[in-house]
């Protein structure tokens, strides 16, 4: 362990040992699962995958119409968010 590190994050988060050894893990675990899921993705990609990729052959539905106001009042909220 860097000593120098773990005294610099008891500094700045405060927190005992344990808590900070535990989000170390944490974000260990994190960035492991994040390559495997690259991985896996690399060996199978969606687009090879006859169960995921669906080829939509149906033209888009036309609509001529004003978008009424509360479906854009929603598509608002949404994008803030």
């Amino acid at each position: 362990m860097d000593a120098e590190r773990l005294e610099r994050c008891r500094r700045l988060l405060g927190e005992t040992d344990s808590v900070l050894v535990d989000r170390a893990l944490k974000a260990l675990i994190d960035e492991l699962q994040s390559v495997e899921e690259i991985r896996a993705l690399e060996r199978a990609p969606y687009e090879e995958d006859p169960e995921l990729a669906w080829n939509v052959s149906e033209p888009p539905l036309p609509y001529e119409g004003k978008i009424p106001p509360e479906v854009v009042a929603i598509a608002k909220r949404r994008r803030r968010r």
